[in-house]
């Protein structure tokens, strides 16, 4: 066995995407259950399952009873289909055993500003979508004289109360800063997410600044592949060692038609990161301990787990 997939034997996947997120006819690489399957084959702690759209809280319910013996999680993002910082809905999220909490994505203001690459997917599907996001204007902001807004106080807390983790979704750097300090002083885990992105955009010092106050960076494979950002592999290499793998979380950001399923993208992330020099402690650290910190899983002693025989 090679050791990426010894590696993937106990990964944590904390963000990729599920089918179906907003239409039938957007396909996705594989449907909830059969990635779940294979997550488990390949012998995967736990999986995160996202949508842009809707909550995948009730969805995981029935994933998980179909596919035993993985830990698997959903969890909500906060755009205008739900209300955008909408207490309630993280609160429901929360009884349901949602695990995520993603910022806005496609509906913050600074992705309307910068990217719109979620949403020019979702254009050609919806013809009420202009009406609810007109332009940058229309897009969500979590500060509101350079302070968090009392609803995104209020989500924190509640995130806190349900031991759910906050993600900065596409939210800008500067806002970021902010949350991660509100985070902090809460005691509710953060990622910043995907900083190469072009929603996001941060430099690898912005990335060891936010590092330093508390919060985890979590680069995204998907950032590497065709139809995305295309970034250099070699720039993630660069920030894990200038930020530190105690601080890195990697995952898939996996899902799309186009892409692998994502425990296939784990394993290649693993494998391209051995080939490009990163460590198997290092990796391990990135992948199993610090995703099962984050989640509030049990540590177990056992490293890695054989394949077919995922932990329980």
């Amino acid at each position: 066995m090679e050791l990426e997939d010894r590696l993937l034997q106990g990964a944590i996947d904390l963000h990729a995407h599920s089918f179906p997120e907003f239409s039938l006819r957007m396909r996705g690489r594989v449907e909830g259950i059969e990635w779940a399957e294979m997550a488990r084959a390949a012998g995967m702690r736990a999986i995160v399952m996202k949508s842009q759209v809707f909550p995948t809280v009730e969805k995981v319910q029935v994933i998980r009873k179909a596919v035993p013996g993985i830990e698997i999680f959903g969890g909500i993002a906060l755009n205008h289909v739900i209300g955008g910082l909408n207490p309630f809905a993280v609160e429901v999220a929360g009884e349901l055993g949602g695990k995520l909490v993603w910022m806005p994505t496609w509906s913050s203001k600074n992705d309307l500003s910068k990217s719109q690459f979620y949403l020019s997917r979702m254009k050609g599907f919806f013809r009420t979508l202009n009406q609810l996001v007109p332009g940058p204007e229309a897009g969500i902001e979590i500060l509101e004289g350079g302070k968090l807004k009392p609803a995104v106080k209020e989500i924190v807390q509640i995130a806190r109360e349900h031991q759910m983790v906050i993600s900065s979704g596409h939210i800008s750097f500067a806002e970021s800063l902010v949350l991660v300090e509100e985070c902090q002083r809460q005691g509710v885990p953060f990622l910043l997410a995907h900083p190469f992105s072009r929603s996001v955009g941060a430099s690898i010092g912005e990335q060891k600044e936010l590092a330093n106050r508390g919060g985890y960076v979590e680069h995204c494979f998907i950032t590497a592949m065709p139809m995305h950002q295309k970034i250099e592999l070699s720039r993630i290499v660069e920030a894990i060692g200038e930020v530190g793998p105690a601080r890195t979380v990697l995952t898939t950001d996996g899902g799309q038609a186009w892409n692998p399923p994502p425990p296939e993208l784990m394993r290649m992330f693993i494998g391209s990161l051995l080939y490009l020099g990163v460590g198997e402690e290092p990796l391990r650290q990135m992948i199993q301990e610090n995703p099962a910190r984050i989640l509030g899983l049990e540590e177990k002693t056992e490293k890695s787990f054989p394949p077919g025989n995922p932990p329980g």
